[in-house]
């Protein structure tokens, strides 16, 4: 008797699972398009900047698509961790961030832990600096930017202030990017 009661409990359970599937996280669809959007903001700057900063002449398009792309998806990633979702729904999206930009672009993971790299060091050498708060994260990933655009360290006066407005535009772009949901 024990076996029928077994066999209408798996069969009612299995009814009511179906009912009450896990809803998919609302910041899913966020992870799924942040590297398409990442590339979309990053070619949509660069001729603004150019207008500016004529120097940009000389670089290459293809390889300042590819820093901002992985610039734009690093600061979005960092606020992803500043919302202490929780480890599991955390690294949920972070897998499909990466999934993501491995399929975009083979060397974006090592692209986007250089930029992490050197982020942090920055973020912590100008806060001990005492820089000013509201620029810290900003020119730290800028610096980063165009460093990786260069080839080089920002040396001129025009380099330095590339810095600030692409870190600005790729911070303000995607300081946000999750809270649309």
């Amino acid at each position: 008797m024990a076996n029928v009661g077994h066999k209408y409990k798996e069969k009612h359970v299995g009814i009511l699972s179906g009912l009450f599937k896990p809803k998919e996280d609302p910041l899913q669809q966020q992870a799924a398009t942040l590297v398409s959007a990442a590339g979309i903001n990053a070619t949509s700057i660069f001729v603004p900047l150019l207008d500016k900063f004529p120097f940009l002449r000389e670089a290459d398009v293809e390889h300042w698509d590819f820093i901002l792309t992985v610039a734009g998806v690093f600061m979005a990633a960092s606020r992803l961790n500043s919302l202490r979702l929780g480890d599991p729904r955390e690294d949920s999206l972070m897998e499909t961030i990466a999934e993501s930009l491995v399929e975009w672009n083979p060397d974006s993971i090592r692209g986007f832990e250089d930029c992490k790299d050197l982020f942090e060091n920055e973020y912590d050498r100008l806060t001990t600096l005492g820089h000013e708060a509201r620029f810290i994260a900003s020119d730290a990933v800028g610096k980063w930017i165009v460093w990786n655009v260069l080839g080089r360290a920002p040396k001129t006066q025009d380099e330095c202030m590339l810095v600030r407005a692409t870190g600005t535009m790729v911070t303000h772009a995607f300081f946000d990017w999750w809270n649309n949901n």
